[in-house]
């Protein structure tokens, strides 16, 4: 089937390239009036991405890149544009391009008619979606994140991409993702450009996101751009607000379990500026109750935006955040009992820092982005008892440079090129003992594990008259690990037939590599986790991908619906062998297996962006499964997180001008599990004894039970003055307080024994005061 796979995936790119080389040669000349600029919010400056520009009375038209930054090239001088984004006013512009080449437009948040008509997605936008060759793409708004009620109230955008279709989340409350049958490990996230390795605070409970210091999400799942590469499953490309240009502004909140704060605004008239920190404080209001739970975590986020001339921007963001366990200091009591001190804890941390300059070239044509970028990801686990001392450590360092160039030729043809190289520096495992311990548990240093990883590319997105649109590239990877060079091809193909103005039909094929992954000893991102390259021994792992959807525009709804197929296949996964030690081990290539896995499945989903009510429907049906050699027989077994089904209702509704209502909705098939069936009287070797001996069933065999939960929140706004407006959300979590099975734990009932599900989280109210000042 794979061979298949890629057999036809290479006949469409060849000829894809074929039918351009043949419209080269009998295209017009390339038109004469050239007009870029970027999109701006008209309130703070910040760019706008994806925003519409169209000739009205035409189907030419282009969007901003992720810089907010738009060209668009015509035949005809004189033309009337419509410059939209969803949210947003639009605008209408005749224009002369003869007589200017560069315009910003500035768009207004539109404001809601609670009398009368209210403000809905007009076609313009909707049929972007259509017009589109992007497949399994979403965008996310801060402003949706913010109204999704999740635990604790605390907005987290990656609780709310696990409510998008083909996407599932690991155990109750965590941040895992589980995208199309991938693991968790196989999805980039990237933060203005840089690598985040751990996503989340509280053992994956919260998110490392800062809501308020985001401009822009968006996740990918299929039809991946050739620009981005390195994982199997998804993209979560986020990106930071610049600061406002116009005014200093503050907001933040103050919640249950966290406080935060966000202040921006302009340095003279070329500089803005972002910081935003936040913090919890779960330890000092359970020291209140009595309960000593010695645990923090805080971060920090901040940028700077230079505009050093109209076509030049340079951009230095950072991100910081650690987490801190320590066990509190034992009384004389608690010490005598123990006989000596005891102390214990942990500190898991993430760093990264972004260096970015945009130009524009004088053509107006040709955009360019030069990054710099760096990320850091460590933790340390310590203890001390009674004389003798334990230190655990492990650490992964990037460095990396990525240079991308845009060329928009014309509205029915642009070009991308670039490449990117990445030094990795791993150091898993460092262990430092001293007294008695050492005997036990020896010192060791870890092997330092040095990868080079590159990519170049190229692509070409051009349209083939109204109705085919054609997104058509090539990557090429590769590492460098410990004297070993691994590299491939990574085609991508996406193609976009219109049916008519408002539906169209669509098909895409990608090939990803990843040449690293994480090693887990539970499926609860623990501080214990750590990334590794691939060495002699473990292969880069490798998906196929092929999918194929409709996208309809429902103009009266003001609402677009989407229908997604797909088959993934992936090569070189790994998974530890039964009985593996990981506890303490520095060299891990004995204990991982490597082998195939596959994913399908159908996704629907249906979403309104506007009006006074908005969210969105998501249904995925799907299935996923692995076979390794020397596991359950060679036999191929469901994936751990196979959940056949997997639905969510989000809804947000504008009750009021002054009060908005959220509902989330989810039902999910349960996870997968291997149960001991039985057990059997075995004597031992010697003879002397006998022993139990258990039973299990095929590997992750059983399911557990189906998962369903009701979230709802009030965002109440307060009385507003010119500079000071505030808001309370008050909600709940899991409503009707149906606990999610969390682990099965083996009781004994009096006659045999069971399995029985443990539940996590059950009714959490909550609430917090939000504010913002403008001046």
């Amino acid at each position: 089937m794979k061979t298949v796979i890629r057999f036809y995936a290479g006949l469409g790119l060849l000829w894809c390239l074929g039918i351009t080389s043949v419209a080269a040669q009998t295209q017009q000349p390339a038109p004469t009036f050239t007009l870029s600029g970027s999109i701006t919010d008209a309130e703070d400056g910040e760019v706008l991405i994806g925003a519409t520009v169209q000739v009205e009375g035409t189907t030419l038209g282009t969007t901003t890149n992720a810089y907010g930054f738009y060209s668009i090239t015509l035949a005809q001088p004189l033309v009337t544009l419509r410059v939209s984004y969803i949210g947003y006013e639009a605008i209408t512009r005749e224009m002369d391009l003869r007589e200017r080449e560069r315009v910003d437009f500035q768009l207004a948040p539109e404001v809601l008619a609670f009398e009368g008509v209210v403000v809905t997605a007009d076609r313009y936008e909707l049929q972007e979606e259509v017009r589109s060759t992007r497949m399994g793409a979403t965008r996310l708004e801060p402003g949706e994140i913010t109204a999704i009620p999740t635990i604790g109230g605390e907005a987290d955008l990656i609780k709310v991409a696990t409510m998008l279709p083909g996407v599932t989340t690991g155990n109750e409350g965590t941040t895992g993702m589980f995208v199309r049958g991938g693991a968790d490990d196989q999805n980039l996230v990237i933060l203005d450009e840089a690598v985040v390795y751990n996503v989340g605070h509280l053992f994956g409970f919260f998110s490392v996101f800062n809501t308020d210091a985001i401009n822009d999400v968006e996740v990918t799942k299929g039809a991946f751009p050739v620009q981005q590469g390195g994982r199997l499953s998804s993209i979560l490309d986020v990106r930071m607000k610049e600061g406002s240009s116009e005014r200093i502004t503050a907001r933040g909140g103050i919640g249950l379990l966290t406080s935060r704060l966000t202040v921006d605004g302009p340095i003279g008239d070329k500089v803005s500026f972002m910081v935003a920190g936040r913090r919890t404080y779960i330890d000092q209001v359970f020291r209140w109750a009595g309960i000593q739970i010695p645990y923090y975590f805080y971060d920090l986020n901040g940028k700077l935006n230079y505009r050093i001339s109209p076509n030049d921007r340079l951009f230095f963001s950072t991100y910081f955040g650690d987490d801190v366990l320590s066990l509190p200091e034992l009384n004389e009591e608690e010490e005598e009992e123990l006989e000596g001190d005891l102390d214990f804890g942990f500190n898991l941390g993430n760093f990264t820092s972004t260096l970015r300059w945009n130009h524009v070239y004088p053509s107006g044509k040709l955009f360019s982005n030069l990054t710099l970028h760096q990320t850091r990801f460590k933790y340390d686990i310590f203890g001390e008892f009674v004389d003798n001392s334990l230190l655990i450590k492990s650490q992964i360092q990037d460095l990396g440079f990525k240079g991308d160039w845009e060329y928009f030729s014309d509205p029915e043809n642009t070009y991308v090129f670039g490449g990117q190289t990445v030094y990795h520096q791993f150091r898993p495992n460092v262990i430092r003992t001293a007294g008695d311990i050492n005997d036990v548990v020896a010192s060791q240093e870890g092997e330092r594990l040095n990868t080079t990883e590159w990519a170049v590319y190229a692509g070409n997105e051009r349209a083939f008259g109204e109705a085919l649109k054609v997104d058509y590239g090539l990557r090429y990877t590769g590492a460098f690990v410990s004297g070993r060079s691994f590299s491939g091809a990574e085609p991508r193909i996406a193609l976009r037939y219109l049916l008519n103005e408002d539906t169209s039909v669509k098909a895409s094929y990608s090939v990803m590599r990843q040449y690293m992954h994480r090693v887990s000893s539970s499926s609860i991102a623990l501080p214990t986790d750590l990334w590794y390259p691939v060495t002699r021994r473990v292969k880069p792992q490798v998906s196929n991908q092929v999918s194929m959807g409709v996208t309809q525009a429902l103009n009266k709804l003001g609402a677009s619906l989407t229908l997604e197929g797909y088959y993934k296949s992936l090569d070189n996964i790994t998974e530890f062998r039964e009985g593996a030690s990981l506890i303490l081990n520095d060299n891990f290539e004995n204990e991982l297996l490597q082998g195939s896995g596959r994913s399908y499945g159908m996704e629907v989903l249906l979403r309104r962006r506007t009006g006074r009510w908005t969210g969105w429907l998501a249904y995925t049906l799907s299935k996923t499964d692995r076979q390794f050699d020397e596991l359950n027989n060679a036999n191929r077994y469901p994936a751990k997180f196979d959940r056949r089904h997997a639905f969510t209702l989000v809804s947000m509704a504008e009750l009021t001008p002054k009060v908005t209502f959220s509902t989330v909705w989810s039902y999910m098939s349960g996870a997968r599990f291997t149960p001991q069936t039985g057990q059997f009287l075995m004597p031992d070797p010697t003879l002397t004894s006998v022993e139990l001996v258990p039973v299990f069933s095929e590997r992750n065999g059983v399911a557990l039970s189906p998962t369903h939960r009701l979230d709802i929140s009030f965002i109440i706004r307060s009385g507003a003055t010119r500079w000071w407006g505030g808001e309370w959300q008050i909600g709940a979590y899991n409503f009707y307080n149906r606990a999610s099975p969390f682990r099965v734990a083996i009781e004994n009932n009096g006659v045999t024994y069971q399995y029985v599900q443990q539940g996590l989280f059950g009714f959490i109210p909550f609430f917090s005061y939000n504010f913002n000042i403008n001046r």
